[in-house]
């Protein structure tokens, strides 16, 4: 049995073939072959400079980082030697054609800078057929990024984190941004008022993304500290968030640890019997009150996690990884 060949054969089926991954590729795909490189462009324009409004747009973009996302999980793969590298020639071709394209590698390069595309690809124009790196494979590293799947999974899927991220990238959802949500995160009363309202409002979905987010954040940073022996596959897993980092650092800063510390007090004074009965809170059991609660006493701490994370030094490794395969 080709375990190797198995894990890609699994990551491409999850990450690839299906969802929003595989809607951008087709519309990638249809603009290239139509020679709609202009359409293409525009499409993936930098929104600080041209705002994104039309809903289409949001939703063809999202399906875009989707599919880039996907190639960079294969290179943390190939770093974590959890599939065989080099990759076969057919995800070789597709990732060059997706990745090389102008529009695309502009996208991901000049605009929203990541580097786990950019590697890739480097590796692949140059590798011809032979392995892109030597490097030691180390037998916890498999198993490392297995925890590295199942928590990108929960960010990912999350509709509520999904709201928080599209404002910490200066979206606007009903007219709301960020400004707003950070009058909600500084406003004890404001926040004990959401969490018992409807989470369909952007504000309060944004609100229970940011908690979930936070949740998140500390079981990364308990990946990131248990890759020590392995500082390149630790720098790589830091870079695939670290363009959320970069935004938090800068758009959020202090307000966090405010934000954090009102959100605990405002979830112990909740009246939990008033906010199972309304129907259209987020929380709708008891049981579902005290689990949140248990959780935010969890986060004791969570600030010091934060900051470990937000911490540039994690991304040096990959960077001079990446600068040595020139």
């Amino acid at each position: 049995m080709d375990i190797k060949k198995i894990n890609l054969e699994v990551l491409t089926n999850e990450y690839r073939k299906k969802g929003a991954a595989a809607k951008g590729y087709k519309i990638v795909n249809m603009l290239i072959k139509d020679n709609e490189e202009e359409s293409l462009r525009f499409l993936l324009r930098d929104h600080d400079r041209e705002q994104i409004k039309s809903f289409l747009e949001i939703e063809e973009r999202d399906n875009i980082d989707f599919l880039i996302d996907y190639y960079s999980i294969l290179e943390i793969a190939l770093l974590a030697g959890y599939i065989h590298n080099p990759l076969s020639g057919k995800i070789e071709n597709e990732a060059e054609y997706i990745l090389n394209n102008d529009s695309l590698k502009r996208y991901f390069t000049d605009y929203y800078p990541i580097l786990l595309p950019q590697l890739l690809l480097k590796q692949i124009l140059k590798s011809g057929t032979k392995q892109y790196f030597n490097k030691k494979e180390l037998p916890e590293s498999s198993i490392l990024f297995d925890r590295f799947i199942m928590l990108n999974h929960f960010v990912k899927e999350d509709p509520d984190i999904d709201q928080f991220l599209w404002f910490l990238d200066s979206g606007s959802t009903s007219g709301y941004t960020i400004s707003d949500f950070w009058e909600v995160l500084a406003d004890k009363n404001l926040i004990e008022y959401k969490l018992g309202s409807d989470n369909k409002h952007p504000l309060n979905s944004a609100l229970w993304g940011f908690i979930k987010y936070i949740q998140f954040l500390s079981d990364f940073s308990d990946l990131i500290k248990d890759c020590s022996d392995d500082p390149i596959l630790q720098s790589a897993f830091w870079h695939h968030q670290s363009y959320w980092f970069k935004h938090m650092k800068n758009k959020i800063g202090d307000i966090i640890n405010i934000g954090i510390n009102n959100i605990r007090q405002s979830l112990d004074a909740v009246d939990t019997e008033e906010l199972v009965a309304n129907k259209n809170s987020y929380l709708d059991s008891e049981t579902e009150v005290f689990e949140w609660q248990k959780n935010i006493d969890y986060l004791e701490g969570i600030e010091d996690d934060i900051t470990y994370l937000l911490d540039d030094k994690w991304g040096k490794p990959l960077e001079v990884f990446f600068n040595m395969n020139e």
